[in-house]
């Protein structure tokens, strides 16, 4: 189940481009789900959880339809701009 957290036509031949100015959006919605980016010293630095669940960031990714690229770019914003999704370890 896809997140819709753009008020934009999703339909596009290929992903449509991710602007800074809508990581706050982004940021919002997801924590309006409950999604958390902890960060920790192991793998690849992070981890996603809802309500102390893991998540893979495979499954983050396709609910809320972000390309590999994306997914990276809004992390850095998110750890730039100490998001109050972020849960340090």
């Amino acid at each position: 189940m896809k997140r819709d957290w753009r008020n934009k036509t999703q339909k596009y031949l290929h992903t449509r481009p991710i602007y800074e100015w809508e990581f706050p959006d982004l940021a919002k919605a997801m924590s309006e789900d409950g999604l958390t980016i902890r960060v920790v010293n192991k793998g690849n630095g992070y981890e996603w959880l809802v309500a102390d669940y893991k998540l893979p960031t495979k499954s983050v990714r396709e609910v809320w339809g972000l390309t590999p690229h994306q997914i990276r770019r809004f992390i850095w914003w998110a750890l730039e701009n100490d998001s109050e999704m972020i849960k340090w370890e």
